[in-house]
């Protein structure tokens, strides 16, 4: 028989989390933007879901990131969920070779996400409507939000790992009491 109050607890504490990042990510670092770009926060989020807990936790965070970008900002409603399923996945699949301590990993797949994540806005908002210059998008966005967003990553990262240890812990001892 499944027991629902770690998966409640599980489901809870993800919702905090992302409740938190996208407040983070809409009403305060907009604010200490730096050239015009701010850093993607719930890329960090998405990505150390997907190579912490795996493919399908990364791509269920993910979408739900994707949807309230959506509703929030895009004219296209479901392309932040599909970049942000992308992103959770791609991530996830890095599951195997993840290791809490070693922060080489994450900050390389954060930025990677965060690049994957502008060349699919690129594609997605402005090629349609004839934007061709890529060079200058890449230059003066992307790669500004990607640094951006690894560097904010040395801070955001640690409350999400500690988390995922909580969680972990906490089901560990449950279990113990079980047996």
């Amino acid at each position: 028989m499944v027991e629902f109050k770690p998966i409640l607890k599980t489901i809870l504490s993800y919702g905090l989390l992302i409740y938190c990042y996208f407040i983070l990510q809409t009403a305060l670092f907009p604010r200490f933007s730096l050239a015009g770009v701010s850093p993607n926060i719930l890329i960090i989020l998405v990505s150390v879901i997907g190579f912490a807990k795996g493919a399908n936790p990364g791509m269920t965070v993910g979408v739900i990131c994707g949807l309230l970008l959506d509703i929030y900002a895009s004219g296209y409603f479901g392309m932040y969920a599909l970049i942000f399923v992308v992103i959770g996945f791609l991530n996830g699949s890095f599951r195997q070779v993840f290791f809490g301590d070693d922060m080489k990993l994450p900050l390389l797949l954060i930025g990677s996400s965060d690049l994957i994540y502008g060349a699919m806005v690129y594609v997605f908002t402005y090629v349609p409507r004839g934007k061709i210059d890529i060079t200058y998008y890449f230059m003066n966005v992307m790669m500004p939000e990607a640094v951006y967003t690894v560097l904010v990553s040395l801070i955001l990262y640690f409350p999400i790992i500690h988390l995922d240890e909580w969680l972990r812990n906490s089901e560990k001892r449950r279990e113990k009491k079980l047996v």
